[in-house]
């Protein structure tokens, strides 16, 4: 009576619907000698009874680094005293062996046998040495018989190869199968075990499998794997003591890879639920937008307009905003209009003060100058009828002026004339780009945006002022969420791991951010500066580094695109011309080793090295799923 009570308590403490979950579907048979055979193939167990007379370092990878394989280990700790009696009882023979020998050689093996023993017992006896039993098994496992004996014989030549001493056990394949679960003391205690290998703690750290290079970022999501099998678990957005903010530059060929990694990117923060905004200027992120249900616009007017007049938030209070519109309208003319004096800016600055204080739009106690209805701000119609005004009304007043007063005005006339003809110019030929209060739908809560920039990739001064006052949009966007996670965060109200972080993706960057328009790159740096307070990270991509600083740059524009990749946490260099080298080595400031920097010109497709300012290098090799990314990730041939 009592047997049945142990009997059905012990089933009630089986969890049947595991078992029936983890079980090997189809069943499993141990019939054969040296195989097993399983309802969805065949598995063999190679088993290592003997190491290498020398174990070198590492040694514990020529194990474990086996592919398609599961490698299993299984250890426990000798009884100090039992390990000392062996010991004992080892030396005894060994001395025996000496005083019996015949000839040299047997004097000279007792004797260094000798040594190491005695070693072994002060280690053990006065140092706390441990001696540990192990066993090695490696699982080679396939669809046929075939492949897996195929793939047996190979690993084991290998080790033979590297003197370890490979088999596999007949009529021992339950007995094997069970060491998957079972400890190296449960093994033990089953009748016949086979004994392990001893081995020294010291032995075994020395040993240590997992020396190859890899990144493992808390939260993040494979991106490739390095050389000697490493993983690349990445995350643009981890923070450590090292890594403070989330900006990444990745330069390639074409075919290197590096749109795929930009994809990549784009589906990691779309799936965890982050804001991503991406300049897709060939059309290739269309198809992944949609799979996420994300928006795209196209910025040729098709889709409505922005209005580069209107004010947007790019700072923590409306003075810092309106200064830097007023900066970005300037930057936005000098795209129209290279070569623009410095006179003519300040003109244009003082146009552009005099007309938003007659809209009601400067900085001013009580005064809101963001986020207002559209229609509250001006365009440039607005704008060029306020210069022929000013115009007019200086013109009237030069009639009326003595010679040296007429002068002045003749040539403040002068002046707004050039800017009234450009704006005059904009109006006429872009309007349905840039003349108009803003009709893009409010993509302020919008997850996914791509901006369609495809069409206008051709119109030179046109595309690169477009493309910069879609970045201040998206810069825009990016604030808005980053002061509400900020303050969220800051509040106690959220975890960090919580906080929805903004993804900002500039495929062929350096049409408009490189040495040509400097005027540009202080606003970018100020961008990039205050990206890591707001939760964003911005992705600029080109295909060579030289596309950043053309032959003929001056000095301080060089050193302008120095800071910004300073600022860019992450360098991704996929393939490059090894004419390009010196340019790296300038602009990077020798962040590479003589290795690394001589490998960039012949990184095969999806080879690339990551460096992580202040931390490591990585080599490693971009990897896709073929049943997902390859499809979804449509690139060149």
């Amino acid at each position: 009576m009592k047997r049945k009570k142990q009997s059905a308590k012990a089933t009630d403490c089986i969890d049947l619907p595991l078992f029936s979950y983890i079980q090997p579907q189809g069943g499993i048979t141990f019939a054969a000698p040296n195989y097993i055979t399983t309802g969805d193939g065949y598995t063999k167990i190679i088993h290592i009874y003997r190491l290498p007379t020398r174990l070198d370092d590492y040694w514990l990878s020529d194990i474990t680094r086996q592919k398609d394989c599961i490698t299993v280990i299984d250890a426990s700790t000798r009884d100090k005293r039992e390990v000392q009696k062996n010991i004992n009882r080892a030396l005894q023979e060994e001395f025996s062996r000496e005083l019996h020998a015949t000839n040299y050689q047997e004097v000279y093996d007792s004797k260094k046998r000798q040594h190491q023993l005695q070693l072994m017992y002060d280690e053990v006896k006065s140092m706390g040495e441990v001696v540990k039993m192990m066993h090695f098994r490696i699982f080679v496992s396939g669809k046929s018989l075939v492949s897996v004996e195929t793939q047996c014989g190979e690993i084991m030549e290998n080790l033979e190869a590297d003197e370890y001493m490979p088999t596999i056990l007949l009529n021992e394949g339950e007995r094997e199968w069970k060491s998957l679960w079972q400890s190296y003391t449960r093994q033990a205690a089953e009748p016949f075990a086979i004994k392990g290998l001893s081995l020294m703690t010291e032995q075994i750290a020395g040993g240590y499998p997992f020396k190859f290079s890899s990144l493992e970022d808390d939260g993040g999501d494979l991106l490739g794997f390095t050389g000697c099998g490493g993983c690349v678990v990445y995350d643009e957005f981890a923070k450590t003591d090292r890594r403070k903010h989330y900006n990444t530059l990745a330069v390639g060929d074409m075919g290197s890879g590096k749109s795929t990694f930009l994809k990549k990117r784009f589906r990691s923060r779309a799936e965890r639920g982050d804001f991503v905004r991406c300049f897709d200027i060939s059309g290739e992120f269309t198809q992944l937008t949609r799979e996420f249900g994300g928006k795209i616009i196209k910025c040729d007017g098709q889709h409505g307009l922005l209005n580069p007049l209107e004010i947007l938030r790019s700072g923590d209070d409306d003075g810092t905003n309106y200064v830097r519109h007023i900066s970005k309208v300037s930057a936005f003319y000098q795209c129209l209009v290279p070569g623009t004096t410095y006179e003519t800016l300040i003109d244009l600055q003082n146009i552009l003060r005099s007309l938003y204080e007659r809209f009601e739009l400067v900085p001013g106690e009580g005064n809101r100058i963001t986020g207002l209805p559209a229609n509250r701000y001006p365009t440039f119609s607005d704008l060029a009828a306020y210069i022929k005004e000013e115009m007019d009304v200086k013109t009237d007043e030069a009639a009326k002026a003595d010679d040296v007063r007429k002068a002045l005005l003749i040539q403040e006339v002068s002046q707004l004339n050039s800017i009234y003809k450009a704006i005059s110019s904009l109006v006429r030929n872009y309007g349905q780009m840039f003349d108009g209060h803003t009709t893009i739908d409010n993509i302020v809560d919008e997850k996914i945006v791509t901006f369609d920039i495809s069409m206008i990739k051709d119109l030179d001064n046109i595309f690169v002022a477009q493309l910069f006052n879609m970045t201040y949009f998206c810069w825009d966007n990016a604030v808005a969420n980053g002061s509400l996670m900020k303050a969220q965060f800051e509040n106690k109200a959220i975890d960090f791991e919580d906080v929805v972080r903004f993804l900002i993706i500039i495929d062929e960057s350096h049409r408009w951010i490189n040495a040509k328009f400097e005027f540009i790159l202080d606003l970018i740096i100020i961008i990039l500066r205050e990206a890591r307070k707001y939760f964003v990270g911005v992705t600029l991509a080109s295909q060579s580094i030289r596309d950043y600083a053309p032959e003929g740059s001056s000095s301080e524009a060089i050193e302008k695109l120095k800071i910004i990749f300073e600022l860019t946490q992450y360098k991704f260099i996929f393939k490059q011309d090894s004419s390009v080298l010196p340019l790296i080595d300038r602009l990077f400031g020798g962040v590479l080793s003589p290795w690394q920097r001589e490998k960039i010109p012949y990184l095969e497709q999806g080879e690339t090295i990551l460096s992580i300012a202040g931390d490591r290098n990585i080599f490693f090799k971009v990897w896709l799923s073929k049943q997902y990314e390859e499809q979804l990730f449509a690139g060149g041939a």
